[in-house]
This record gives C-alpha cells, structure tokens and sequence, in this order.
C-alpha cells in the first residue's frame, strides 16, 4: 500500500512538473505574450516568470517574431543597450537585439496616430543599409565595412505594449521584440563619412527637448555585434536590410506635436508629426515644412 501512495505521490510530481515545464517553454510564453499584445496591453513577463535569463528572453523573442512573420517580413535588425551605461542601468552584462519588419517603414513625413500604438517612443538613432547578404561571423569593423551600403538617419517608433512600465526590466523588453513597430528613415549618406561624430538634436514644436552624440567608431562596433548575434542565432542579413545601432540621447515619450530631428552636416533634417484620433476624428497638428 506504501508502494502504491510513493508510484502515485510520484507520477503526481511528474505530471505537476510537466505543466509547469510546459508552461515555461518558450514558444508557449511566446504564443501567450503574441495573443495577450494583439489584444491591448498586457502584464509585465517578468511578474509572471521572475526567474526568466536574457537568453530564455531570446528565445521567446524568437519564437515571437516567427509568429508576426506570419503576416510580416524582416527588414532588418535593431540593437539596443548597446553603452556600458545602458547595461549597467538595466542590470545586464550584453547589449540586445530585436526585429524590424519592413512593413513598418516610413519615409518622408509621415502623420502618426498614437491610437496605433499603447505606448509610442522616440529614438534617434543611425542604420547602416547591407551592400550584400552576410552569410558568415564578421571578424572586425574593417571587415564589415565592404557589407555597408550606405548610411541611414533613422528614427525609431517604438511600441512598448505593457499596461505599466514602473518595473520594466530588460527581459521584458527583449522578449517582446524590443518593442519593435515602426521606423523613419531618412536620405543615405556616403560610407565617406564613415569618421567622426555624430550629433543628433530633437525639437518639439521647435523646442530641443533631446540631444545625443556619438561616434561613428561606436556604432560601427555595435553593428559589428548586431551582425554577428543575429548569424548566431540563426538569422539571414540579407541585401537592402537596414540594422539600427542604438539610441542617440533619450527614449522620448511620443505627445502630439511637431518633431524635427537636425542631423547637422551627416544628414537632411528628419520631420513627423504625431497626432491622437478621438472618435474616428483626427486633432492635427499644423507643423511646418522645415526649421
């Protein structure tokens, strides 16, 4: 009878630890986090699995983006918290990366609506346009270089889909794909110009409200580990991808304004205008044509 209690006491175990495994399977957090977003906002990943590493929220971000690749296609790659600051801030030891799809593109100067979005952002930031497919790990920045086709301002619009942020970690966000959505990007410049810094100024309704600079040496490292992270981890960088290397300054929460992004000499000024729809009707904002 003894026997007995101990083989069902067991296969309780047993089956108890299979649930839970199952329910810490990345494709199945992943496919619970994918429905729980199309919805509208959702709880923070890391209240639910506390003791969730960066890699398992790699793995979840993989098994994501395959499923908005049902209906979407890679544009190209993003990569974050890529300063020593930035890691120490959110307590990781790595920078991380994320998907951009192509069909959140924008050129030229789009209206946004912040009923597209839960949470919309602003990053200034700098992409590099592959020359040609990378199919190997590339050994060093004067290696890479014969992949870049050209320089790109871009502006990142990130989506972050949480109903709160108050203790958000990096888990969270690398899990979620970044909070990947949308991207502006402005006219190529040269590899020419592949020296120096970069310096980049956001204006609200004219005013500057975000500033960065950085060296073009330090995104071109960053672009170094993105390329070699994402061929790590199984993805194609194809011909034409545009790979993001971070944020210059701020990540700017989005209000209804004009913005303006002056680039100085690298680039042509970046304009957009960010709108909130009540009642199938648009509040536009009147913004004017250039600084």
């Amino acid at each position: 009878m003894l026997s007995f209690r101990c083989l069902l006491g067991g296969l309780l175990i047993s089956f108890w630890c299979s649930i839970v495994a199952g329910e810490q399977n990345p494709e199945t957090i992943a496919r619970n986090l994918y429905a729980s977003i199309l919805k509208g906002p959702v709880d923070l990943l890391s209240t639910k699995y506390s003791q969730l590493s960066l890699d398992e929220a790699d793995e979840i971000q993989d098994a994501y983006v395959q499923l908005e690749l049902k209906s979407k296609v890679v544009g190209g790659y993003k990569a974050g918290f890529t300063s020593s600051d930035a890691q120490k801030k959110w307590g990781i030891a790595r920078p991380v990366s994320g998907v951009l799809f192509a069909e959140g593109e924008f050129h030229g100067s789009p209206v946004i609506d912040m009923a597209d979005y839960q949470k919309l952002f602003i990053e200034m930031e700098i992409g590099f346009v592959l020359a040609k497919e990378i199919t190997q790990p590339v050994a060093s920045v004067t290696n890479l270089i014969e992949y870049i086709l050209h320089i790109v301002p871009v502006i990142e619009l990130p989506n972050l889909p949480f109903r709160s942020l108050k203790s958000l970690t990096a888990v969270d966000l690398v899990a979620s794909n970044m909070a990947s959505k949308n991207w502006l990007v402005g006219q190529p410049i040269t590899t020419d110009m592949l020296a120096g810094q970069v310096i980049a100024k956001l204006y609200q309704e004219g005013e500057l409200i975000d500033s960065g600079t950085v060296s073009i040496r330090s995104r071109l490292e960053a672009l170094l580990w993105l390329v070699n992270e994402r061929l790590r981890r199984g993805w194609s960088l194809k011909s034409g991808n545009t790979l993001i290397t971070g944020v210059m300054g701020k990540i700017n929460l989005a209000k209804q304004a004009c913005y303006l992004v002056d680039y100085g000499d690298l680039a042509q000024p970046l304009s957009f205008q960010v709108i909130q729809s009540e009642n199938n009707r648009f509040n536009v904002v009147s913004c004017p044509a250039g600084r």
